[in-house]
């Protein structure tokens, strides 16, 4: 089986991947075992229940990811438009 290689920042990236994965394996489990006739209807379950808990974590994440690094060059005493942002 292969195998795939992630590097990520933080761990609220590890968390938000790691979430995706088992959303997609999600997805492919119902997919799989639904019932004939009923797979578009209990995909789009899982993309309306679980696909938007994924998109408010990601969301959460980066926006979490940027506070901190705000935090981070503030404690350091660096502004965002010395570092080009």
């Amino acid at each position: 089986m292969p195998t795939l290689t992630i590097e990520y920042e933080t761990d609220q990236e590890r968390l938000v991947l790691e979430q995706t994965l088992a959303y997609f394996a999600e997805m492919r489990r119902v997919g799989a075992t639904a019932p004939a006739g009923t797979v578009l209807a209990a995909c789009e379950g899982v993309a309306l229940q679980s696909g938007r808990q994924l998109l408010r974590d990601s969301l959460a994440a980066a926006v979490q990811a940027r506070a901190d690094a705000q935090k981070k060059r503030r404690a350091s005493g660096t502004k965002d438009h010395e570092r080009g942002k």
